[in-house]
């Protein structure tokens, strides 16, 4: 089960998250937008008023009886900074309240749960943020996103089939980053940067060098007894099919990683560049692959019927052919490309 806490962060999240993409709100339209009841919509925007994240800001139009003080996120209320951990490099990100990236740096750097690879984490992370003059007193906090399983409550990342670690705690994250740290599974914190008010609820399918994904049910991430909830890349996709990094046969992410799509050595852009010149046997596995996505897809929409988030690295390029899937298995889907801490795209909702 999700602990108190946790759901209070969410809780949160989510009402920042609606501040974001609003210039202001009353304390009523935020409990009603959310669904969230009086007492709790009110405990969370006192608390982030006395954090300072938040201000009142005039009153709402009235409608005869005493006007609703309005509020929004203060505009000089600090930083986030947000770090992707891949197998073969890190991103970092700095980003203000509402969103705007401010600045953003790719690194190579492998992943060895070493004292030597959190101390080049901490050496990258000072260097990005004096290259990039951000006042280290004005972040407030850190997220970290990495591919694996974290029991929030206890902080210890459970298993990372991608990295071959087991229990693993997370101080050692809090030790190497100089501001409060939230660790949480990469898919998960992809899928909820897609939350907003006219969406809230959804399932996200993470198309990167892991597949994986996150389940949003009216705007709370929905972790399962076991936190595991959203492994989509190790759904049954082909029986007996192809032998995945987990050791089962037939999982999604064996026909869905990108790297299916890869020559060694190229990249997605190359790929899809081939693609467009209409190359017979890069079309001929473009087409496979659509219809592996459709499948998985299909399933969920089967299951859960609501709308389905495309994102990662495959994300990127989806969009131009989310018609043809979406025409042939009649499933609703979202196109929305987003990749590592950086969450500045375009959505693009289809009819129904």
């Amino acid at each position: 089960m999700m602990d108190v806490n946790t759901g209070k962060m969410q809780n949160a999240a989510r009402i920042l998250q609606l501040l974001r993409t609003e210039d202001s709100l009353t304390k009523q339209d935020v409990s009603r937008s959310l669904h969230l009841s009086m007492p709790t919509t009110l405990q969370n925007i006192n608390e982030l008023m006395e954090a300072g994240i938040l201000e009142e800001c005039g009153t709402s139009e009235s409608t005869g009886g005493r006007k609703a003080k309005k509020i929004r996120l203060r505009p000089d209320a600090g930083l986030g900074v947000g770090i992707d951990v891949a197998l073969h490099h890190i991103e970092l990100a700095v980003t203000d309240l509402r969103g705007g990236v401010l600045a953003q740096q790719r690194i190579p750097l492998e992943f060895h749960d070493t004292p030597a690879w959190y101390q080049a984490l901490s050496e990258a992370l000072e260097h990005f943020l004096q290259a990039n003059q951000i006042d280290t007193q004005t972040v407030l906090s850190a997220g970290v996103s990495f591919p694996g399983i974290i029991d929030g409550e206890s902080e210890v990342l459970l298993r990372s089939h991608i990295f071959g670690l087991e229990h693993i705690r997370l101080d050692r994250f809090h030790r190497s980053i100089p501001f409060p740290v939230v660790v949480a599974n990469d898919a998960n914190c992809a899928g909820f940067s897609e939350l907003c008010a006219e969406r809230p609820t959804y399932v996200y399918v993470s198309l990167n060098e892991s597949v994986g994904g996150a389940f949003l049910l009216e705007g709370r991430l929905y972790l399962g007894g076991t936190w595991q909830a959203g492994e989509i890349g190790h759904m049954l996709l082909i029986p007996g099919g192809e032998r995945c990094y987990c050791g089962k046969h037939g999982c999604a992410d064996a026909y869905l990683s990108p790297k299916v799509l890869r020559k060694q050595g190229e990249t997605l852009a190359s790929f899809f560049r081939r693609v467009e010149k209409q190359e017979k046997t890069t079309c001929e596995t473009w087409d496979t692959y659509l219809e592996h996505l459709a499948i998985l897809l299909t399933n969920l929409r089967m299951m859960l019927n609501t709308d389905l988030v495309i994102g990662g690295e495959v994300g990127t390029y989806i969009a131009p052919y989310q018609r043809r899937t979406r025409r042939s298995h009649r499933i609703g889907l979202v196109a929305s490309p987003k990749d590592g801490p950086q969450r500045s795209r375009n959505h693009r909702r289809p009819r129904r």
